[in-house]
């Protein structure tokens, strides 16, 4: 089932990733697709929605998230990025564990490429 954002939480997800592809992130990080990330900055953002944090008529210029937020984001959208191309490939899969946290695990094939390629 897809989820269905708010139209501000999608202007802003835009607005974001304008500014990332103009900063050379993903070039940097030779980040390829931004399906993850973008599913990603749109759940930060609704949870900002609904605590009151992101408001339509808000000053565009107002920071939604602090710096050591966004630092943080930045992280693991690389990390989850990375997982995310991984997975694609078919060299790693996920599950949810007992928390509902996903965990990741090397394929036969992703385990057959290490071998491979590094040993």
């Amino acid at each position: 089932m897809n989820k269905v954002y708010q139209p501000v939480v999608i202007e802003k997800c835009n607005e974001i990733i304008q500014i990332l592809k103009e900063s050379n992130f993903f070039e940097d990080y030779e980040i390829n697709d931004t399906e993850y990330i973008e599913k990603y900055l749109k759940d930060k953002l609704t949870t900002k929605f609904i605590n009151g944090e992101l408001d339509s008529e808000a000053d565009a210029d107002l920071e939604i998230f602090t710096e050591d937020e966004f630092e943080i984001m930045l992280r693991e959208m690389v990390s989850g990025s990375i997982l995310y191309e991984l997975k694609k490939k078919g060299f790693v899969n996920s599950y949810d564990d007992e928390n509902t946290e996903e965990m990741f695990f090397l394929t036969e094939q992703g385990k057959e490429y290490m071998r491979k390629n590094f040993e």
